[in-house]
């Protein structure tokens, strides 16, 4: 007798459940793939969308950034007629938060430092007979350089297959810029900062150079001009207001940087020292703290003559509007560094007219008069060239004015010519190395041993003024600041002419 193993019942098969279930993770992924497809899409080559909705990435000027239209189409342009051209190339990148809010860096000054940049590069391609041709990049670290990682090594990887030789801008002096320039130094890529102050950009290591000042030149510089003033006039008093935000470089090295520079120049300065904190999460009790900084200032019975103000433009447009609350009087003299400029941070257009009528107001009010240490001014050209109608300024302002369209009141700033400079530098750069080593495929290591090369006799022509680098360190040499009187808008809430140029200024250096 055999013995049957018992063998329970197959379920019956569910083909309509199957179905249905296959269907459904088809779906699913279908539409994963349309999103990202749509995400990708939506930016652009090598540009692709972050969180919170803003494309970052490398573009040849294809896609439009927010603030760059036109002017992108301009440069997507000059790139093509490159291409077509046939002729040896390199590429350049121009690294910035690309529409602008960057701690006190608006949008403006970010467009005006990427339009230099852009007449920098046609300038370049129109001299005739001359390798290689210049193709410009434009990177987007996103606001606040958030993106600052996924950036750089998108830059980094282009570096063979796209002959990129260099990178141009850095326009804020932040913790992320600082990672952004170790990491790009360590890959061998060389750099040319427009608009950097902090201290800690510069290394003994080579492969960081910039146009714009150092903090410890800025307050160099400062100190020596009030130092002037107290041989001028006996009992000149000086104050110091000063961030207290240890996380920021800039706010930290300038009132460092102040504190010792007074000590060289034998500056009376006054013990008290008015301190207050600025910082992302505190934006609603900075203006608090800043309303007791100017009690303590402008209701003093005997107010200083002047005080240094060690923060940034975005404080500084504070501190203004504080002193001059109520109709109050505070007639003295701010002095603060190139971060000044945030004073007019995001005030373009006409939403912002109600705003700057409101800061011309309380700025006549408190009849204070503010200077910063500007990197540079249209006049400061013209001191350096002369002021023939044929120098170096007067020929951008005409290219400006036909390329970029807009005011050239606007030039004063003098972002544009930073941005122009730290551009043409590399440019320059990389045509010497055609001639030094011979060949018309210019790596970005010929252009790092080039620019070590740029002083002396080897120094480049550039708007500001002559470019000139330390070999040591990279910094500028040879070259002026400018003392700049930041004035208020007017009464109707126009910016007008708002950059008065004061006197030139020399560092230590």
């Amino acid at each position: 007798m055999s013995t049957r193993i018992f063998e329970p019942p197959r379920p019956p098969r569910r083909w309509g459940l199957w179905i249905v279930s296959a269907l459904v993770v088809v779906a699913v992924l279908v539409g994963a793939a349309v999103r990202i497809i749509d995400t990708a899409g939506r930016c652009g080559d090598g540009v692709r969308e972050a969180t919170g909705g803003e494309c970052v990435g490398v573009t040849d000027g294809a896609y439009t950034f927010e603030n760059m239209h036109g002017l992108s189409a301009k440069i997507h342009t000059e790139n093509d007629n490159v291409a077509k051209s046939g002729a040896p190339s390199v590429a350049i990148a121009y690294i910035e938060a690309m529409s602008g809010g960057s701690a006190d860096r608006g949008p403006e000054a970010t467009r005006q430092a990427v339009s230099g940049a852009y007449l920098a590069q046609r300038a370049l391609n129109a001299e005739r007979s001359t390798l290689p041709k210049i193709r410009l990049l434009l990177a987007n670290t996103g606001g606040g350089d958030r993106h600052w990682s996924q950036v750089v090594d998108q830059l980094i990887a282009m570096k063979d297959k796209e002959h990129l030789v260099a990178v141009a801008g850095f326009g804020q002096s932040n913790d992320r810029t600082m990672n952004a320039v170790k990491r790009l130094r360590a890959a061998g890529l060389p750099m040319v900062g427009a608009t950097v102050a902090a201290d800690g950009l510069s290394s003994p290591t080579a492969g960081f150079y910039r146009v714009s000042f150092p903090n410890r030149d800025q307050t160099a510089a400062a100190a020596g001009y009030l130092k002037e003033q107290q041989r001028t006039h006996p009992g000149y008093r000086v104050q110091v207001i000063r961030d207290g935000n240890e996380k920021d470089d800039y706010n930290t090295s300038l009132y460092e940087d102040f504190s010792a520079a007074a000590r060289r120049a034998g500056l009376d300065v006054d013990d008290e020292v008015i301190p207050f904190r600025s910082g992302e999460g505190e934006e609603a009790t900075a203006g608090n703290a800043l309303s007791l900084v100017a009690d303590k200032v402008c209701d003093d019975p005997k107010p200083p003559d002047a005080v240094y103000f060690a923060g940034r433009g975005r404080e500084l447009r504070r501190f203004i509007e504080a002193a001059g609350e109520g109709g109050r009087h505070c007639r003295t003299t701010v002095l603060s560094g190139s971060s000044a400029l945030g004073v007019y941070f995001d005030t373009g257009g006409d939403r912002h007219r109600a705003e700057l009528a409101k800061l011309a107001q309380r700025w006549k009010y408190s009849q204070l008069t503010v200077y910063y240490t500007a990197f540079t001014h249209p006049e400061i050209s013209k001191k350096v060239y002369g002021k023939g109608k044929n120098g170096p300024f007067a020929d951008f302002e005409r290219a400006y004015r036909d390329e970029v369209g807009g005011p050239t009141t606007a030039l004063a700033s003098g972002q544009a010519m930073l941005g122009h400079d730290a551009t043409y530098a590399i440019g320059k750069a990389a045509r010497t190395a055609v001639g030094v080593y011979g060949t018309r495929q210019v790596t970005a290591r010929m252009v790092l041993a080039m620019l070590e090369q740029t002083n002396g006799r080897s120094r480049v022509r550039g708007i500001s003024g002559h470019i000139a680098f330390d070999p040591d360190t990279g910094e500028p040499v040879d070259r002026p600041l400018a003392l700049v009187e930041l004035r208020h808008p007017t009464d109707t809430g126009e910016a007008g002419d708002i950059y008065r140029f004061v006197a030139p200024l020399h560092t230590d250096r």
